[in-house]
């Protein structure tokens, strides 16, 4: 028994010498002595890696048979687009329901001023470099827009002016640029002044000066600034702000305030025009 195992084994060395010999021969005549390696792995591997492709890609359609595949990928690509039509219709949603809000303030201040007409416009345009927040509005000489016409928030608070007017836009320079001036008053003791633009820092946290106003005054930190309808471009009583800090001006005989504006005026999205109101224009400041 033991000769034969030897017999055995001995042929199956000789058997794997030849294989190998022979693989040797081939790889020096097609590719070189740095192929063998090569050769050798394939002349094994190859093989096994077919069996386990075959294996994935009857799983594979095996998978799809049972699922059906391509029923299953039409499926998908209907659920992407209902998904994409909801969203398109909450949006339009949101915006109709902003608008309808819009509209319910400009009827509250309708109600509140009978004698105002307003227009309405979306804010569509501002310059990153102007620091003074002036913009351009979606509604310009078809809704009856005039410069000079005021401009205010949908809550009522006073925004600026009508500087620039087109067929469908207007330009709109809000009450932080220094080359706007409103005659406006201390609610609480009906003490008139003018406002005027203020250093960069004062912009910049959206303060404007009110000044000219008399050392009897009486104006204190946390009064109520309002328009005073003098001169016809604003109406009265429209709100500017409150008083944050006040100084004797430099010319020694008048105080100077410093009020911070109720309105947000770099993040507006919508405003109102007040085209028409009692006492427009009947007197210049």
């Amino acid at each position: 028994m033991k000769s034969f195992w030897k017999s055995f084994l001995a042929k199956a060395v000789g058997v794997l010498a030849l294989i190998l010999i022979g693989v040797m021969i081939y790889s020096a005549t097609t590719g070189g002595l740095a192929t063998i390696p090569e050769t050798i792995a394939g002349t094994f591997i190859t093989p096994i890696q077919s069996l386990f492709s075959g294996l994935s890609d009857g799983v594979s359609d095996l998978f799809d048979g049972l699922t059906g595949g391509g029923d299953l990928q039409d499926e998908v690509e209907a659920l992407r687009k209902e998904n994409a039509e909801l969203r398109k219709k909450l949006v339009d949603y949101d915006r109709y329901k902003q608008e309808n809000d819009w509209y319910s303030d400009i009827l509250g201040l309708h109600e509140q001023n009978a004698d105002y007409t307003f227009a309405s416009g979306r804010v569509i345009g501002r310059d990153p470099s102007d620091v003074y927040g002036n913009f351009t509005i979606s509604a310009g000489s078809n809704a009856d827009i005039e410069v000079n016409d005021p401009v205010i928030s949908t809550d009522g608070y006073l925004i600026g002016v009508v500087d620039e007017v087109g067929l469908t836009y207007a330009k709109v320079r809000t009450i932080l640029d220094t080359t706007s001036r409103v005659s406006a008053q201390i609610s609480r003791t009906g003490d008139t002044g003018y406002t005027a633009g203020g250093t960069l820092e004062q912009v910049r946290r959206r303060t404007i000066r009110l000044t000219t106003l008399e050392r009897s005054s009486g104006v204190a930190i946390g009064d109520d600034i309002v328009t005073s309808g003098i001169g016809g471009v604003y109406p009265g009583g429209l709100l500017l702000g409150s008083v944050r800090s006040v100084a004797p001006a430099s010319d020694g005989m008048t105080l100077d305030a410093e009020i911070e504006l109720f309105a947000d005026i770099y993040n507006l999205k919508q405003v109102m025009v007040i085209t028409s109101f009692d006492g427009q224009g009947s007197s210049h400041e």
